[in-house]
């Protein structure tokens, strides 16, 4: 079986979820001896650049970053309409919402649909993508199959568009921590003890109110340190609500310079928190489990699901929840033991080989 994917997820787009999530999968799709295509031909992303898996070449924004990247997207989407029309797969997975291949491709094709967070909550943050209901209706109505990342995101999808559950399967997420190997001599700096935050901060993560919440631990554990890894420098107006907390000293952010550091930055911390209001799935839960960092989770969307009794929960609308929550993985070592070994456990239940064979089912259906 041969499986062709697109370029959308990839062109631009350094480090990410869902680049993450169709690189492991055609990775480990090869593994099971499928033949994976990817139609790209220039991309910055990591995953592609740090693998000898795909052959890609790398670019200069010498326009400038979003014209820089339409214009190579472009180029690319030609490339793809190419191998579409080459017509040598079996199924088309395209890697997001663009609909230019609806005029291109013979075979069937699988959609994955990660979150519902723009869909549900419309203009709130509708700046997550460009692509609306009315067009994702349209592609649903054609796609073959649509994967949805957790029943909770199938549950969306059911509420939000006119498809039937039988079209939808669940197939969760994974990740490659689970194997990574990092040296004994990799070492990094770090605070004695910190909390970590991993990614973005904007809107529906409810970093800000988090932070507002917990100020007063952080300022009764001088100890404690809030680590944020990813994400982009602080804006300007996290800035200044750090400094306005008197917490310039114990708020830090720095970027993440390959899996290794990441890992090291789970291991290391007294726990992972995420205060998002909604996700579709979550996957640094996964890789905190794989690294043996405890796990502290908003009460929120799909979390219970994925992570189950292997975190501690707090409500994210609720500061004195989350500042209760907060202090008791501070102060309470035996909760943070307990939560690694569950946290190890839970975390057996995703391994990228079950994503790509339970994905690998969904293309021999419409085949």
């Amino acid at each position: 079986m041969k499986i062709l994917f697109d370029h959308q997820a990839f062109t631009g787009v350094r480090y990410g979820g869902v680049s993450r999530y169709f690189y492991d999968l055609m990775v480990t799709l090869r593994q099971k001896d499928v033949q994976t295509q990817l139609s790209i031909l220039f991309s910055n992303n990591a995953y592609l650049l740090e693998s000898d898996a795909f052959r890609v070449q790398s670019f200069r924004y010498f326009l400038g970053f979003m014209p820089t990247n339409m214009l190579f997207s472009q180029v690319n989407r030609l490339w793809s309409i190419a191998q579409l029309q080459r017509n040598q797969y079996d199924v088309f997975h395209p890697t997001f919402f663009h609909p230019y291949f609806l005029k291109h491709t013979k075979k069937p094709y699988v959609l994955t649909y990660h979150d519902a967070i723009k869909d549900k909550f419309g203009e709130q943050f509708g700046h997550i993508d460009n692509a609306s209901k009315d067009l994702k209706q349209q592609l649903f109505d054609r796609a073959a199959r649509v994967i949805a990342v957790s029943q909770n995101t199938k549950n969306d999808l059911i509420e939000l568009f006119r498809i039937q559950p039988e079209k939808i399967t669940v197939v969760h997420h994974a990740t490659a921590f689970q194997t990574l190997n990092v040296p004994e001599t990799f070492r990094i700096s770090v605070p004695d003890a910190y909390l970590l935050y991993v990614g973005t901060r904007n809107d529906y993560k409810n970093f800000i109110p988090f932070l507002k919440a917990i100020a007063p631990t952080l300022q009764t554990y001088s100890h404690v340190h809030l680590l944020c890894a990813g994400g982009g420098a602080f804006t300007p107006e996290e800035t200044q609500t750090i400094r306005h907390l008197k917490l310039t000293d114990r708020v830090s952010q720095r970027g993440i310079d390959g899996d290794w550091m990441l890992y090291r930055l789970y291991q290391n911390a007294l726990a992972f928190v995420y205060p998002s209001l909604y996700e579709g799935f979550g996957i640094p839960i996964l890789e905190a489990f794989a690294a043996g960092c405890p796990v502290v989770l908003s009460r929120a969307s799909c979390f219970p699901e994925v992570a189950q009794e292997a975190a501690l929960y707090f409500d994210p609308e609720s500061a004195a929840d989350s500042q209760s929550q907060i202090e008791k993985i501070i102060l309470d070592e035996s909760l943070r033991q307990s939560l690694r070994q569950k946290g190890r456990e839970r975390g057996r239940d995703f391994s990228l080989a079950k994503m790509a064979s339970e994905t690998l089912q969904v293309y021999q259906q419409v085949v």
